[in-house]
């Protein structure tokens, strides 16, 4: 088949991540595969190989978050024209058979339309975000609001364009056709997030001698700190821990709130808690895989059910994930269903630091717990697995 690949923000195809894995997978397979994306700062723009694959990347205005709301607002609406315009300037000629994209940007739904007229494609959307919920719970504006309508609107455009829905959960599925019962006429479905197999590294040990980690329990929160994340149940569980000496946690991450994140602990005296500086990706996997539990936190006023991505990180390193979650996620069901960590909800401090507890009290568990999570990664989250889904439900609908 010919695969178009939509995708918003993708680093290097031949770079692993949760979307570039699956583009090489469909190229692996034998399918011709194209991709288009807004260029990021720097990267070479029209088209060109990587990893042998066809990308297009062209010039948008400033989509990233060093811009104000107002102007980064206005770009993802001029992408309405611009992401057909490129496609067909340097793909005009081609034949599509699926275009394959994300629920990012929510523009998506007024873009995709007009690609399916043309080459006559169907349109296979991975559906792992929502704006307007999320937004609203978490006070950026008002669900009466027009921005709201807006984007209400253009989420149901982007499902009524899709002839293939696939969520991360059965968690995802469930609103979907909550919201939108008549999404049960696009073949929604699960597929999980998937990306390709990283070996777990040797050498975490020379790096927690390095950095006084020897003979630590130690559990890490990476990735992103914001308002969404609500880091400060971290926080709360670390001072809960200060009377265990060999209880460490470690922060590494960015984020609008990296720096407010970092004076809260130091107003708290959480002489527990270390801030690590960007390390490189291999280092990063040594680090992470010789830690103890992975910690993963969500707000409680969150209105979607979320799979963190990082869970992948977690999976496929074998750190058993200790979770604080919103009411509305069926991230608990998840880590349950693999077997993989334990879970409680957001602001529930106690049952949090219990939970920590149990890990750290029961090592034979807490490893269990880790191997068992690889092996759900390898057996739903690979790029194979992905693939398998995607094709089984473009050839079966």
């Amino acid at each position: 088949m010919n695969i178009l690949f939509l995708y918003i923000s993708l680093g290097d195809i031949s770079s692993s991540g949760v979307f570039t894995d699956l583009i090489r997978e469909f190229s692996k397979q034998g399918h011709s595969v194209k991709v288009a994306t807004p260029a990021k700062p720097n990267q070479q723009l029209g088209l060109h190989k990587e990893a042998g694959i066809d990308v297009l990347r062209f010039k948008t205005d400033q989509l990233t978050n060093n811009t104000s709301n107002i102007k980064k607002g206005l770009a993802y609406m001029k992408l309405i024209y611009q992401y057909p315009s490129a496609i067909k300037k340097y793909f005009g000629r081609e034949k599509f058979d699926v275009i394959i994209g994300h629920s990012l940007p929510p523009e998506i739904g007024l873009i995709v339309p007009r690609l399916k007229r043309y080459y006559h494609a169907k349109f296979y959307l991975q559906l792992c975000e929502y704006i307007w919920q999320d937004s609203v719970s978490l006070g950026f504006f008002k669900k009466s609001s027009p921005i709201c309508k807006y984007y209400q609107w253009l989420e149901r455009r982007t499902i009524k364009a899709a002839d293939y829905v696939g969520c991360p959960s059965q968690g995802n599925v469930d609103f979907a056709l909550g919201m939108y019962p008549w999404a049960a006429n696009h073949d929604i479905h699960i597929i999980h997030y998937c990306q390709q197999p990283i070996s777990i590294p040797t050498g975490g040990e020379d790096i927690r001698k390095n950095l006084g980690l020897e003979g630590k329990f130690v559990a890490i929160y990476g990735g992103n700190m914001s308002i969404a994340q609500k880091v400060s149940n971290v926080l709360d569980l670390a001072e809960s821990c200060l009377e265990y000496d060999d209880i460490v946690f470690l922060f590494l991450g960015k984020g609008q709130q990296v720096e407010s994140i970092k004076q809260e602990a130091k107003d708290r005296n959480l002489g527990n808690i270390r801030f690590l500086k960007f390390m490189p990706k291999d280092e990063y996997q040594k680090l992470l895989a010789s830690c103890d539990v992975g910690i993963v936190s969500l707000n409680e006023k969150l209105a979607i059910p979320n799979i963190p991505s990082k869970t992948l990180g977690l999976f496929n390193m074998a750190v058993p994930v200790l979770a604080a979650v919103d009411h509305v996620t069926d991230y608990g069901k998840y880590l349950e269903e693999a077997g993989a960590g334990l879970w409680c909800y957001s602001g529930e401090n106690d049952k949090f630091k219990q939970n920590l507890l149990t890990l750290y009290n029961n090592r034979e568990l807490c490893k269990q717990m880790g191997k068992n999570g690889y092996n759900f990664f390898m057996t739903h989250m690979t790029p194979t697995c992905g693939y398998n889904t995607i094709i089984e439900h473009i050839e079966n609908y």
